[in-house]
């Protein structure tokens, strides 16, 4: 069997954040007075430079039209690329969206100072999103997702419009309620001269749009109610991705004068103030420090599990070492995360103070690990010192930091009170899903087969280092893109297939199925991937709930790499074949998974048996222990659910 290592998974997260993307760029020569005709261009530069900002759309509209501040000769327009609708400028400049024809009244789209979106190039697509639009627009950040924000009603304008142009296009099959992507003709942008004047954010705030855009399209399609609804799916869409905090790496101990104050501490904190965490003069010194890997799905829910380090820091001849060879010396210890969906204030990135990330180290809240604070710059970064957030943002020394947006976390445990500095990494970001292959009966004409909900069953087999059977657990891709379990009433320990119950969602992320079984949330949809013999959706798992019992922490599809991503493939499933599908990673390889848990046991009970003195001062392996060291990893394998129950038919006709 083929092994990946899980260890990597600590540096590669620091590896994407600090490494760019590429992409293609082109110019076009116009006169910027005479509208927007000839445009063919979506970048203003090379986005291979360090200095060119590429960005994506949330909504997949390409044809956009958008100027960048820094080139007064050319427009540009957003384009289509695999699943992401892109453009680009230089970063710091000012980009203003607009829809346009040659010569035509103007639908003013926002101006967007790209600081406020990323001030670096990342590794992950800087998102333009609508809701980035609207606030462009009005020059106000919205406080609730209702209607009666003049922000939200904005950015509910424009999804009517975005939406009723794609319904529009009836060869195409795109319906309301359904985000596909949509581009906007030149033919069409010329058709706008039919209008009466321009339409800026006046005339979207009070609702006039509708009457003055009618003779080009009509929006009373989709009610402001739906546009809401999907509103909301595009805000928790920019966030699903995978979540990363790292141990300290790079943290030197006491007396280093060669340390870098730009990079980053990783998760790590003691018992004393932060500021003396390497401080030998401090007597009984705790050192506590951690890393873990999240998943966000498609409806906002965060779920996972980490590893926490607590011990005595190492003191020799008056300096404090680096915090990190603590790892070599006490148990890791599990810290689990409360799923929840209210974590994160879309709208600025920051995490909500009033329902912190909460993690779970024993049967006692009180004993809860939260993260206190936090904001995600650039789109992607939490950043957890001053050094490195002063050079996330590009500050000055002399410039002064909002400490508020610095991650914080604390807990309390044997009676010791831990606070600390935490760096999260946001990677991975998912994109819609095409209706050429995420089939489903809102995105399907009547008369017509889909094949989402689609449940299935895994088979998770082990390394033969553990000597256990494989476990087959049920699962159901929902019509969302988002994946839990189907697990029936009377699963065993190696048998949770399940019988493809319907289930309703609960507050705590879980779920009821009908016959009264507790179903979890374990993962989601990345994107999906078409080609001749090929059309696949990307997925990605977790499983982190002691009911999983062996396979509890098992993870794949994180996608730091080719073979660590994966993918379904339903191609012959979409023909008609109802038990076609497989899954491989992104070579087309076999799944492997891991167990990032287990692993860090077994890296200690690996370092324990190896010790030939000073054994004593080392807490022995459990049994237990020893077992779950030997289930770090082993591969996955996927089938159809069984198709002789009416309810798990894989393939649907929409009545």
């Amino acid at each position: 069997m083929n092994k990946r290592i899980v260890l990597p998974f600590a540096l590669s997260a620091l590896a994407i954040l600090l490494n760019g993307c590429g992409g293609e760029s082109s110019k076009i020569n116009e006169d910027p007075t005479k509208g927007t005709k000839g445009v063919t261009s979506n970048t203003s530069c090379d986005v291979n430079t360090s200095t060119c900002l590429q960005f994506a759309t949330d909504y997949p509209i390409a044809g956009l039209n958008f100027d960048c501040s820094t080139d007064i000769v050319h427009h540009f327009a957003t384009k289509l690329d695999s699943n992401t609708v892109t453009g680009a400028c230089k970063l710091g400049d000012t980009a203003t969206f607009y829809i346009q024809g040659e010569e035509s009244p103007k639908i003013s789209l926002g101006a967007i100072n790209l600081d406020s979106i990323s001030k670096l190039k990342m590794p992950t697509l800087a998102r333009i999103r609508v809701i980035d639009l609207a606030m462009a627009l009005t020059g106000k950040i919205p406080t609730t997702l209702d209607t009666t924000d003049e922000t939200i009603s904005v950015a509910v304008a424009l999804i009517k419009i975005f939406q009723s142009l794609g319904a529009e296009k009836e060869d195409e099959g795109n319906v309301i309620g359904d985000i596909q992507p949509t581009e906007i003709s030149q033919e069409k942008k010329n058709q706008l001269a039919n209008i009466s004047g321009s339409i800026g954010a006046a005339e979207l705030i009070s609702g006039e749009y509708v009457k003055i855009i009618k003779p080009w399209i009509d929006v009373s399609s989709i009610s402001d109610d739906q546009a809401l609804a999907i509103l909301a799916q595009l805000l928790n869409l920019s966030n699903t991705a995978v979540w990363t905090a790292d141990l300290p790496v790079f943290k030197l101990g006491s007396g280093s004068s060669s340390s870098n104050t730009t990079s980053p501490d990783g998760f790590f904190g003691c018992n004393v103030d932060y500021s003396k965490c390497v401080d030998a003069s401090v007597s009984n010194l705790l050192h506590s420090m951690g890393n873990f890997l999240l998943l966000t799905d498609r409806q906002g829910y965060i779920l996972g599990y980490g590893q926490q380090w607590t011990g005595a820091a190492t003191v020799t001849n008056n300096r404090v070492l680096p915090p990190y060879y603590l790892t070599s010396l006490v148990k890791p210890q599990k810290i689990q995360l409360k799923t929840q969906n209210d974590w994160l204030n879309p709208f600025t990135y920051s995490l909500n103070t009033d329902k912190p990330l909460s993690f779970s180290t024993s049967a006692d809240p009180l004993n809860d690990l939260t993260i206190k604070q936090g904001r995600f710059m650039n789109q992607s970064t939490i950043s957890g010192t001053e050094g490195f957030y002063r050079g996330l943002v590009k500050m000055k020394d002399s410039d002064k930091v909002d400490i508020s947006h610095l991650g914080q976390w604390q807990q309390t445990a044997s009676n010791q009170s831990f606070k600390g500095a935490i760096d999260i990494v946001k990677v991975n970001q998912a994109s819609f899903l095409s209706k050429d292959i995420f089939r489903t009966e809102l995105n399907v004409a009547s008369g017509q087969k889909y094949v989402f909900p689609l449940y299935a069953t895994l088979t998770i087999r082990f390394d033969e280092a553990a000597k256990l059977p494989p476990v087959d657990l049920g699962i159901v891709i929902d019509e969302f893109g988002d994946i839990r379990t189907d697990i029936r009433k009377d699963y065993t320990a190696t048998d949770m297939s399940g019988n493809c119950a319907k289930a309703e969602p609960n507050a705590d992320g879980t779920y009821t199925d009908e016959y009264g079984e507790t179903q979890y949330r374990i993962g989601t949809t990345g994107a999906t991937l078409f080609s001749t013999n090929d059309k696949s959706i990307s997925v990605r798992m977790l499983l982190s709930n002691p009911k999983f019992e062996t396979i509890d922490g098992v993870m794949f599809g994180i996608n730091f790499s080719t073979v660590s991503g994966a993918k379904i493939n339903l191609h012959n499933l979409l023909v008609g074949q109802a038990d076609g599908i497989n899954l491989t990673n992104f070579s087309n390889n076999t799944v492997v998974w891991s167990n990032q848990y287990a692993f860090y046991q077994a890296a200690y009970v690996g370092l324990y048996d190896r010790l030939d003195k000073d054994k004593d001062k080392y807490v022995a392996p459990t049994a237990e222990e020893r077992e779950l060291a030997k289930r770090w990893t082993g591969v996955v394998s996927i089938k159809i659910a069984d198709q002789a129950i009416p309810a798990c038919n894989a393939i649907k006709t929409k009545s």
